[in-house]
């Protein structure tokens, strides 16, 4: 009976200091930590960032420092190592710097089983360039450059002054607020861009696209997913295999629209006041015009030549079996 009593009484203290390991573990079965760094910098930031497969965010604070705030969700078996590589983590993060050049993060086996969620708060005139595996990248309020490269996370850049360059495989892709140019491309997730100022190249193989009040010249491409284009008025070029292409707005007086589109439809949303001149072909699609316009030339059920207005820009819409509207 003795010998019983201290089987059970083994049994339950092994229980239990598994039960206190287990409370300092993540939902993920491994252990969480933090830690924070702060660098000193005197003028304009370059900020170089590469994360496994945590998310990472970067926003504009107060000149002259850069803090960087990291939790640390390590994966490791037994549960003592991942105690141990937890502690090497936040008693030496990964993070380093030369002179106004900020690194952060890594790949390679000091990183393997392990996910790093950063938080970086850093001067207005800062440029970035970051990837990560499978994490998110979200940037706020800086001057830019950026340029950002995921495997499957979501990419998205808000009130970037310069340039911004975001490539993802599967991720979606969002911009809004930016002064410079603008390049986005995915594999298969969306892509929205509002209020970019300059030119703006996008595509995606099975995502749509979705541009709202574009600055410049607008160049699309999409394998099967839908584009919407709203505010147009420069030269726009929009090609896409079985989605449909809607665009609203007025083109200027020497703008060039040109859509193709394999089998989607394609619809333009322009004012009664819009003038240019339209070339419209669908192979086995009807044409549909709603608008007041001048026949110009030969023209038939899937065929249309016509002037609206006086006929300063230029269209052209094409599309196999899809339908073209004009409202």
């Amino acid at each position: 009976m003795a010998r019983k009593l201290k089987l059970v009484f083994q049994a339950a203290l092994a229980l239990a200091i598994v039960t206190a390991g287990l409370a300092g573990c993540s939902r993920h079965g491994g252990v969480v930590g933090s830690t924070d760094r702060k660098f000193a910098v005197d003028g304009p930031v370059r900020l170089e960032i590469a994360n496994g497969s945590g998310d990472t965010r970067v926003t504009a604070g107060p000149p002259g420092e850069v803090r960087i705030h990291a939790v640390f969700h390590v994966h490791s078996w037994p549960w003592r190592t991942a105690q141990s590589r937890l502690q090497d983590f936040t008693s030496n993060p990964p993070m380093s710097q030369q002179g106004n050049l900020i690194r952060v993060g890594g790949y390679g086996p000091a990183t393997s089983n392990a996910q790093v969620d950063y938080a970086i708060v850093a001067p207005a005139e800062t440029q970035v360039r970051a990837s990560t595996g499978s994490g998110s990248i979200e940037v706020v309020g800086i001057r830019g450059p950026a340029n950002f490269l995921t495997g499957s996370g979501a990419i998205s850049a808000t009130n970037v002054t310069g340039d911004v360059q975001a490539s993802t495989g599967s991720g979606a892709v969002q911009l809004a607020g930016i002064q410079g140019q603008a390049q986005a491309s995915t594999g298969s997730g969306a892509i929205s861009a509002a209020e970019v100022h300059g030119d703006i190249r996008a595509s995606t193989g099975s995502g749509a696209i979705r541009i709202a009040g574009p600055g410049n010249a607008v160049v699309l491409a999409t394998g099967s997913g839908d584009v919407n284009i709203a505010g147009a008025a420069s030269d726009l070029r929009v090609r896409t295999g079985s989605g449909n292409i809607t665009v609203n707005g007025d083109p200027l007086a020497t703008t060039y629209w040109d859509f193709r589109a394999a089998s989607g439809n394609v619809t333009l949303q322009v004012s009664p006041t819009a003038s240019f001149r339209l070339y419209a072909r669908s192979k086995s699609g009807d044409i549909d015009a709603a608008l007041p316009i001048m026949m110009e030339g030969t023209t038939g059920k899937h065929e249309l030549r016509a002037r609206i207005g006086d006929g300063k820009a230029r269209v052209e819409v094409e599309t196999t079996s899809g339908r073209i509207a004009l409202r």
